[in-house]
């Protein structure tokens, strides 16, 4: 367990927005959290929970305490011949599990590759891309307290996941600290690939579906993300600022009169998602900066930090896009990002 005061948490964003918490702390174990509450500095100060940032807006200093996970241990728990499940860290990189994953020849992350933050964050966003999402492959996951450090585990049906959202973001935000997820993965005879994006279904279009393993959809979706997405390592981003609005029939076919090329998605329940990248370029946005911030050239559900930008630099960006969205189409752009 590590404590820091006055600290910088330049290194914990991806937006590379330089506030600073009045305490950091990186908790690995149950224990840790017993021992903190037992400070009373620290048992009276407002905590927050954070991993690594990449689905984080700053936009001041943080008062109280800063709690990281950097539990990261993975272990095979349980195997058949079908399906293996994997108990994983909430401290471990995402990535470097998707990675792991198909490496061993395991279907159900591929689609998942390259998004930037820890295992602990995937089921309290319920991170999605290229069809699939986190809830598709989670069983359980185990968290801790952080008022008294009891363990509480959840089975799937018990998450309430949602379109990049779940019990965590919601009723338990920064009270629950995810400390392991277990996983439900196919072996390689027993599962197939998710091609339902169709760019990801054209990039591997020259093989047949059961030629395909784990590795060649992993590899065409790090390509598609490359080319697509601002790496956050040069240009400070939180990947995808907005959801993609859900609208009723009703409405949809207003605006199909209107806009008769405008791109779509019917869900299960009769609704119609509408790509916010769309709807943003259609303004005029993509490309367009505002102070030391833009929407990306590359994408326009990327806003980037074009250098020494403030939170509130991004902020007013945001809402920028977010009013002419509304004035044009009647839509109200959701931010994905968390503004803290």
């Amino acid at each position: 367990m590590h404590i820091q005061a006055n600290h910088s948490l330049l290194p914990y964003n991806t937006f590379n927005i330089n506030v600073k918490s009045q305490y950091y702390i990186e908790i690995s174990k149950q224990s840790d959290i017993l021992t903190l509450r037992s400070d009373l500095k620290m048992a009276s100060l407002p905590w927050r929970i954070i991993g690594d940032g990449s689905n984080i807006l700053f936009t001041q200093d943080i008062e109280g305490v800063v709690v990281r996970c950097t539990y990261d241990k993975l272990k095979i728990v349980k195997e058949d011949d079908e399906n293996v499940w994997l108990s994983v860290g909430a401290g471990m990189k995402w990535h470097d599990l998707v990675t792991y994953t198909v490496k061993h020849d395991w279907w159900g992350l591929e689609n998942l590759a390259l998004i930037p933050g820890t295992v602990g964050a995937a089921p309290v966003q319920n991170i999605g891309a290229y069809g699939s999402e986190a809830r598709d492959t989670i069983t359980r996951v185990q968290t801790l307290n952080i008022y008294d450090g009891q363990r509480i585990e959840y089975r799937n049906a018990d998450c309430k996941f949602g379109y990049r959202t779940s019990i965590f973001k919601q009723e338990f935000v920064n009270k629950l600290l995810v400390h392991r997820v277990t996983f439900r993965l196919r072996k390689l005879r027993f599962g197939k690939a998710n091609l339902v994006y169709e760019p990801l279904k054209n990039a591997l279009s020259d093989y047949s579906k059961e030629s395909l393993t784990p590795q060649m959809v992993y590899d065409a979706v790090v390509t598609i993300r490359q080319n697509r997405l601002p790496n956050p390592e040069r240009q400070g981003n939180a990947g995808s600022f907005f959801k993609n609005p859900i609208i009723d029939p009703d409405y949809f076919e207003t605006l199909l009169a209107q806009y008769p090329d405008i791109p779509h998605h019917k869900t299960l329940d009769g609704n119609y998602k509408i790509p916010a990248a769309w709807l943003i370029e259609q303004t005029g946005w993509k490309g367009r900066s505002h102070g030391h911030s833009a929407v990306s050239a590359k994408h326009a559900l990327v806003l980037v930090n074009l250098g020494g930008a403030k939170g509130s630099d991004i902020v007013e960006l945001y809402q920028l896009v977010q009013e002419d969205v509304n004035h044009k189409f009647g839509i109200y752009l959701e931010p994905e990002v968390i503004v803290m």
